[in-house]
Parts: structure tokens; sequence; C-alpha cells
């Protein structure tokens, strides 16, 4: 909602008030300011009047323009289309800076266009730093203040003026109007509102005489009906930047004073054509001229009907166009009850305008005599405009909202004891009504009409205490009679959480499946089920009709739907509950990868793709340091698949697929996709693994005690049979216990022909002592003491 002094002051006088202030102020009352500046029109833009207009020798498009400052006439070149001899115009003078020409920033100075010398420039708004209201020159009328010839422009009362935005919430229908935010102000600084509109220039002749409104049944609107005969209208300045301001303002002159009245009064206001409702059925004998219907249109929703449905109120304006031909107009000014409009609207699935339901659905002014004495005064004081005496009235008995209530319990709700007549005064100025009850503990409260959100003693609370101020609200403790409840539960989500950040600063995605599975689905894919007995008697879908017994399956499916969606690099997790086949529940962490690791982009311009060891990598820095075993080397391999939920191992890739070890202790499997498996689901190369990990005991690292002197490091290269696992060789090592050996890891393999049934394999060892900087010496001996127990276990030899 955009609005200025200059409207306001049409409400309320606010000569006196700081602006500043005023913004703090109605921040603190619940109107949040997005938005306040002074208005900057240039110096040396003054008040012109065009006295004469001639065409330009030398160019089709200028005119020569003599223009009168007071002072002195002005020969100005002027290029726009719509200048005229006796306007009053925007003159910038030689020294002016405008500061938003098509080539920005200008300084007027005096000079020859196409040979004919010009001494100034008329401006367009734009050109002054207001909004757009044309596209020529902007023309001066008695909306923008006395206009005194060379005085300046910034002076004037519309050009003076200050511009505030502010955020209006759902619940304030009643402040999506110039009043409504009038009607805050003068609550926040004890000022008077003006409502009453003294009309002038009403015709005797009835709108009776020419206008009749029939209802077929009870409706839900209140209406009011006015006539007035436009001979010649004329679009204000006022109303012109306002409305541009807004982003409302059109080319149709009528619309645009609906709009403007509208914006003011919160009333919303319509306008139909006389001549578009004579009734060509019925010969009247009081020589109406003219019969609107008020009914029910096929959707159940009241509408205005003539010859043709002409609008739906609270819905759509109807198509309004009226040119500027001399025309009587009928003027509408409706009310609906917002609830029952967006219920109707709800139900029947229907989108009028948006703008005006926007308005309708929120509450808009009930004050329909206000609204259209405001709409009809303007047009009369602006424009060659009369209007017909009387109006037509449908009124609707509509129930006032009201609440009974204490002072003791308002105070309650606020949390600070006020005073009754303060709190009185305070209701008072927001246009309740107080009541006095036989029970003197009691009142009764009449919410003003256009108060829409006002349906409780804890609204009324509300009101109170925003107009006395939140900031004044003394603060005490909060009295907490909760104790401590940091208990196991706790810890295992805050660790689980901790666990989930982790994967979630490595790129991965997290993901919440449903725990109902396929059965048969996890029969094929090797996975254990529930027992029979066990099972869901009752599922939802036969494709849900069992608990999962893992979270592969379902992330599976994820990565599918990714890939068919176009992505490239998906990497999926998730941390839940499976069961086992006897339905004990378990939590779990799942994770998987398909495609690239790296997308593409220099250096890696085809980007990376997932490999074994990079996601294996993944799960290491997420958890902790892992120890991974080959499927094939553990002797209880079938019996530990059980125990992760595999029946057996045929979704597993033959070759690149193991346990994973957490301090030495097995807790589930990491392994490459079987590419059978991925062949069938259309997959790509896709990694998984399922480990459970016990949240209970995911602590802190404990700190270990670390040697200050430098390690050392020795790469061996030996000659062994290519079928001893690597983690064998690490286990003789460390049965032998070396002296200095702090790790020992795999760097590179080699295989050829000449080797036969034997493989080169390059191992690194880390060496370091806690009491020393170990000499050469050591280093040797420790490295062929490994070489020692190598070759005693494995028969492995140095290769030359």
């Amino acid at each position: 909602m955009i609005f200025t002094r200059h409207l306001l002051s049409q409400f309320i006088n606010v000569s006196t008030l700081d602006m500043q202030e005023v913004c703090v102020k109605l921040s603190s009352i619940g109107l949040e300011v997005e938005s306040a500046y002074a208005l900057s029109v240039p110096k040396n833009v003054v008040v012109g009047k065009i006295i004469s207009i001639a065409q330009h020798p030398n160019a089709d498009k200028l005119s020569v323009c003599q223009v009168s400052i007071g002072a002195q006439t002005l020969q100005i070149v002027c290029g726009a289309s719509n200048v005229k001899a006796d306007q009053y115009v925007a003159v910038a003078l030689e020294g002016a800076v405008i500061p938003h020409t098509k080539n920005g920033e200008l300084i007027i100075k005096q000079t020859k266009l196409r040979g004919v010398d010009s001494c100034g420039m008329l401006c367009s708004s734009v050109e002054l730093g207001l909004p757009k209201i044309n596209d020529g020159i902007m023309v001066l009328d008695s909306t923008a203040g006395r206009l005194e010839l060379g005085v300046e422009l910034g002076s004037l009362p519309l050009f003076d003026d200050y511009v505030i935005e502010v955020s209006v919430t759902p619940n304030r229908g009643d402040c999506l109007s110039v009043l409504g935010i009038a009607r805050e102000i003068a609550t926040s600084y004890d000022l008077h509102v003006r409502h009453e509109i003294d009309m002038d220039n009403v015709i005797t002749l009835g709108l009776g005489r020419v206008l009749q409104i029939l209802t077929d049944e009870k409706i839900q609107a209140h209406l009011l009906y006015r006539v007035i005969e436009v001979k010649q209208a004329y679009l204000p300045l006022d109303i012109a930047l306002t409305l541009a301001r807004n982003g409302t303002l059109i080319d149709d002159i009528v619309c645009n004073f609906l709009e403007y009245g509208t914006y003011m009064t919160g009333v919303i206001l319509n306008a139909y054509k006389l001549r578009d409702c004579e009734s060509k059925d019925i010969l009247l004998d009081n020589g109406l001229a003219a019969q609107l219907r008020i009914k029910k249109d096929e959707n159940g929703l009241e509408a205005v009907f003539a010859n043709q449905k002409l609008s739906i109120i609270g819905v759509s304006y109807g198509e309004r166009y009226f040119g500027t031909r001399s025309e009587i107009l009928i003027i509408e000014a409706s009310y609906i009850s917002p609830t029952f409009i967006a219920q109707s609207l709800y139900e029947r699935g229907i989108k009028g305008d948006a703008q005006l339901t926007y308005r309708t659905t929120r509450g808009s002014n009930p004050n329909l005599e206000q609204g259209i004495d405001f709409l009809c005064k303007k047009m009369v004081n602006t424009s060659d405009v009369l209007v017909y005496s009387g109006s037509h009235n449908i009124a609707q008995n509509t129930e006032e909202v009201v609440i009974k209530t204490t002072f003791g319990a308002i105070n309650q709700i606020i949390g600070i004891e006020l005073e009754r007549e303060e709190i009185a005064m305070i209701l008072k100025k927001l246009d309740f009504k107080l009541d006095a009850t036989c029970d003197e503990n009691f009142f009764m409260i009449s919410v003003p009409q256009y108060r829409h959100d006002i349906q409780s003693i804890q609204d009324v609370a509300e009101e109170v205490l925003r107009i006395y101020g939140i900031d004044n609200i003394p603060s005490t403790p909060l009295l907490c009679l909760q104790s401590h409840n940091i208990n196991e539960a706790y810890f295992i989500y805050k660790n689980t959480r901790k666990l989930a950040a982790a994967f979630l600063a490595n790129d991965f995605v997290e993901c919440i499946h449903y725990v109902f599975a396929s059965s048969q689905r996890l029969n094929n894919l090797g996975f254990v089920c529930l027992k029979e007995e066990l099972d869901i008697a009752n599922p939802i879908t036969s494709e849900l009709n069992t608990l999962r017994t893992s979270m592969l399956p379902s992330l599976l499916d994820s990565v599918k739907r990714n890939e068919n969606l176009g992505f490239k690099n998906i990497a999926l997790f998730e941390i839940g509950s499976v069961y086992t086949a006897n339905r004990e529940e378990q939590n779990k962490l799942a994770f998987v990868a398909s495609g690239l690791y790296k997308d593409e982009c220099y250096p890696h311009t085809k980007g990376v793709a997932w490999d074994f060891f990079t996601f294996a990598n993944v799960l290491e820095r997420c958890i902790g340091e892992v120890r991974l075993q080959n499927i094939r080397d553990e002797i209880d391999s079938k019996k530990l698949l059980h125990t992760y939920g595999l029946c057996d191992d045929r979704i597993l890739h033959p070759y690149q697929s193991a346990f994973v070890y957490l301090k030495d202790k097995p807790v589930g499997i990491i392994a490459k996709l079987h590419p059978q498996i991925a062949l069938d689901m259309e997959l790509g190369e896709t990694f998984i693994c399922e480990i459970a990990l016990d949240m209970r005991d995911f602590g802190l690292k404990k700190a270990q005690e670390f040697s200050k002197y430098q390690k050392s490091m020795r790469d061996l290269t030996i000659l062994i049979d290519k079928n001893i696992p690597f983690y064998r060789i690490r286990e003789a090592i460390a049965r032998a216990q070396i002296a200095y050996v702090q790790n020992v890891y795999p760097i590179d393999v080699y295989y050829d022909e000449k080797l036969k049934s034997q493989m080169a394999l390059s191992i690194r060892v880390v060496l370091q002592s806690f009491e020393s900087t170990l000499q050469e010496a050591q280093l040797s001996s420790a490295m062929q003491a490994i070489l020692n127990q190598l070759e005693s276990a494995f028969g492995a030899s140095l290769r030359a």
C-alpha cells in the first residue's frame, strides 16, 4: 500500500506531524513500513504557461512554444505531441539538472534545436523523477496547488510531499485504502478523521426518473446507486500521479476515477452506461429509462443484469470502457462479506478480477455512502459533471459483532495492569463502542463494521496492546516449570542430525521414503522379507504390503526418477527405520550415488564419474575411520549378509563389494550395484551402502596422544601371490608388533605375464617414535623386519 502525506491530508490534518516519526509509529502498530522518502523535484523547475505554439520550420515533429514564467517569456522547442496553448507546464530553466532523460542526467542550457533557439525544457513526469502518467509533457492543474507563474514546482503541495509504502497483512483489509491508514494515524496521534463530504452541483432531477433497481430474492450484497451526467471528463494530475505510483493507471478516465475512489476510501466502486441499461422489453408508466436487476448468475454468485450480465458483485467489474464522450453513468458502490465471497469463490473454483477479489476477500469499506460521495465530489470539482439527486440503496441487516468481556480479562492477556479509563480511551479511538451491562464486572464491545478481523476478546486485547505500544510493556522473566529433558532420545536425535549434516556437507541430498515396501520386489532383489505371520494383514495397496527390510530399493527408485528427469549427478542418503524378518525395528543409514561425482567443468571437461573408492571415502569422511573387507574373503559372509537384510549377494557387484568394519566390528555393506541389476532397472553405474549405527555411541572423538617428532615414510615393493588380499598383509604386519610402525597402506599394484601367479605390490609404511627422531639405522631395521614378516607369512620377496 503506497500513499503520500498529500493524500492523507484529505482525511486528517498532517501539517504538524513528522513523517519519519509517523513511519516509526506505523511499524509499531502493525503496519510495517517497507520504504519511505521525501519527494524531490529538481531545482530551477518552475510553473509556466504556454502562450502560443508554432510549427518548427525545420522539423515536422517539433513545436516552437512561447512560455511565460511570470517575469519573462521564453522560447522553448518541444517535441511532445500533447503540447497545447494555455497549458500550465513544468519548465526547466537554464542550469536545472534533469536526472531522468533518455540519455541520463541532463543540465539545461540555452541551445539551438534544428536552427531554432531554445531556452529551457518542458518536462514530463518521468524526467522529473515522478511516475509515468503519459507519453508527453506533464500538464499542471489546480490539484497540484495554486499555480503562480515562476514559482518553483517543488514548493507546490502535490510535489512537496512524502511517499510511504507499508506492508498490509491479509487480515487488515481496512488498511487497503488511504482512509484506513488515516484512521490508524489518527488513533495514534489523537486526530479527528474527516468523514463529511459536502456535495455541490447536484441537479434537481432525481435518479428515480431514469433508473429502477430490482432484486429477485434476498441477497448478501449491500448496494448503493447514484446517477451522474459526465459532460466532459478530465483526469486531474493528482489522480494520475497517485494511480501511476500504485501501478493502476490506465487510459480510460472514468475507470481511473473509480479506481481512485476505491483506493482512497476502500469502497468498491463500479459504473455502467445508462444507455446500455435501457429496458427494451418493459414499458414503464413513470418514464424510467434504465433498469438493473440483482440476482444470482449461473454459478450462484450475485450479479448485476440489464439486457445482459454486467458484473459479478465482489468478483468481476465486467467490461468497463467509457471513453471521453458525454455520457450518463450509473455509479455503483457495493459491499459483500469477505467470508461469504471468499468461501463462494473457493467452493466454485472461480477466479475473478485479481485486484477486486484481493480487496473484497480481505474486507472492503461497508460505508458505501462515504465512498460514492467522495467519488462524485472529486468528479464535480475536477470535471464538467452533474450529479442527480437521490440514491437507490439496497441495505442488508448485518449482525453487529458484539464481544462481552472485562477489563481484567484484557489486562490478563496483555500481561500488564492498565487503568480502565486508558483501555476505554484506546478502544473508543479505534471506533469501538462500549456499553455497560447490569453486571459491573462486564461490558459489551461493539466492533466497527470495517474491522472484519475482530472476532474475539483476544483480538480486542491485541488492538489495545498495539496502540498502547508493545515496547511499553516491561519485560519479565518467563516462569519455566519444565524440567530438563535431555535424555537418550535427545542424544539419538542430535547425533542423527549431526550425521545427516555430514552427508549434506558432501553434497548428498536427504530423502524420506515410506517404511512400507513391496514383498515381491524385495524378493526379486534378494532382500530378506518379514515372516508371513508378521506381515501387514490389510495393506493399503499391493505395492506397499510389507515393512521394508532395507532402504536401498526405495533409494534406487529415487535414483531412477532423477535420471529420468535428466540429472547426471545423483547422490542421496536416508536415515531411518528398517525391520528384521522378526519385525524388529532397527535404525540404519543408507546412501547411494550414480553418474558424475564432479560435473563437467574445467579442468574436468567430461566430468568425473563415481568409483568405488571415491564412494567409500565419503563414508569415511562422514562416520570416521572404517575398514573394508571383501565379501568373498569373509568366512561367515552368508550369515553377515542375512544380518544386513540380504538373502544373497545378487544385488552386489562380484568384485566391488565389501563388508564395512567400524572399530573392528562389522556394521554393514558397501558395493557397486550388480551390472545385471543396473541393466534391469535401466540405471547407470550406481554405488550403494547400508550400515547400522548406534546413535547413542556417536559422541565427540576422543583425543589421542601424538608424537611431537616427525614422521618418516618408506616405500616397499614386494612380489606376492596375487590372490592374497591386502587386509591379510596389514594384519600380518600388525601381529608382528614391529617398533615404530604407525600405519601401512597400498600405493600401487602391477601385474605382468612374466610374474605369473604373483603381483608386484607397492606399500607405504609410516614410522614414528614418541621418544626421538628416528635414525636411518632404526628405519632400515623396521623395514627389514616387515620384509622378514611378509616372507615368512606369505613367501613374499623383495622385487629387484
